[in-house]
């Protein structure tokens, strides 16, 4: 272990016994990338072209068909684009600022950031970041109402909600990008970080996550915007933390994730699907190995899985693009 990961990983300890993680060593490699096809199974996942930089610990933007993938835990800045028709990769200017536990989300043609830690300080930040694809350029734009990373930004008709996280507190916020104004709204019940939520039917779905002694979470939450209340929604077959979820099609498909809350601490393999036909949650196939930390997105009828680490509670980035069409 270098000099610097003896430096992190007393960080990431002290950040432990503070309550924001369970205690456990990280676990530390090179970030190098696998090959294309050496996570082919019959499993009905299918590999794509790999991340030139393995990372985890992320969001992803999609504009005009573009996926935009942004920093990662370890300092990262590097910033880039994912083309899923020619299945290929193009570097893009560098981030201002390296991000992990950002939350993310596309908005009128330009990607936005969203605080996040700039370093395994586990200090949050309320930067916002804002991208224009056209230009290939960086702007800062203000500042959020508070510190928050490990929460979720989602595109819900003009307004980008931001769910979940810890840095500040529990509550919904709303963001207008038109006037570049923020509204307070009443959060989840349930406290949420390490969460994932979309933007299905016209409502906000804020789906799994875990919460200090909580560990994690099944349960779902549904914000109508229309009415400002919040109700239940259909809860997972399992329970995940560190995934991600995505709208593919007119169903909602979560994968990977991992569970902090008792030994062996897991990275999750399982994936499952939701469709308001059915009314209920049901198993897809398996990924071919458990990840956590990472995004996916949905786009022409096929769900993308985009990098994550192979262990929970550490990294271990493989930069593995997994795809599948429920």
């Amino acid at each position: 272990m270098s000099f610097f990961q003896t430096i992190a990983a007393v960080l990431l300890l002290a950040a432990c016994a503070a309550g924001q993680l369970p205690v456990q060593p990280p676990a530390w490699n090179s970030l190098t990338p696998i090959s294309a096809d050496s996570t082919e199974q019959e499993s009905g996942w299918q590999s794509g072209a790999v991340m030139p930089t393995a990372r985890s610990e992320m969001r992803v933007a999609v504009v005009d068909g573009i996926f935009y993938v942004p920093g990662g835990f370890g300092g990262l800045t590097s910033f880039e684009a994912y083309d899923p028709a020619s299945d290929s990769w193009t570097a893009l200017a560098s981030m201002p600022e390296p991000a992990h536990h950002m939350m993310v989300t596309a908005q009128n043609g330009k990607v936005f950031i969203f605080g996040g830690g700039p370093d395994l300080s586990w200090q949050a930040t309320a930067s916002i970041l804002v991208y224009d694809p056209a230009t290939d350029t960086w702007t800062k734009a203000g500042l959020m109402p508070e510190r928050r990373m490990s929460g979720e930004a989602v595109l819900l008709g003009e307004f980008i909600f931001l769910v979940g996280g810890t840095g500040g507190t529990t509550a919904l916020l709303r963001y207008d990008p038109a006037y570049d104004s923020w509204s307070v709204l009443p959060g989840p019940s349930q406290p949420r970080e390490h969460v994932a939520a979309v933007a299905f039917n016209d409502e906000l779905w804020v789906i799994g996550g875990r919460w200090g002694g909580t560990g994690a979470l099944a349960t779902v939450e549904i914000f109508d915007p229309a009415s400002g209340e919040w109700r239940d929604g259909p809860s997972m077959n399992e329970a995940r933390s560190g995934f991600g979820a995505a709208v593919v099609g007119d169903r909602i498909v979560v994968a990977g994730g991992e569970i902090l809350g008792a030994r062996p601490w897991t990275a999750l393999a399982s994936a499952e699907v939701y469709d308001t036909e059915s009314g209920a949650w049901t198993l897809l196939p398996e990924l071919p190995v458990g990840i956590h930390g990472m995004p996916v997105v949905g786009y022409g009828g096929t769900a993308f899985v985009l990098g994550g680490s192979d262990r929970a509670g550490g990294i271990d980035n493989r930069g593995r693009v997994l795809k599948l069409s429920p």
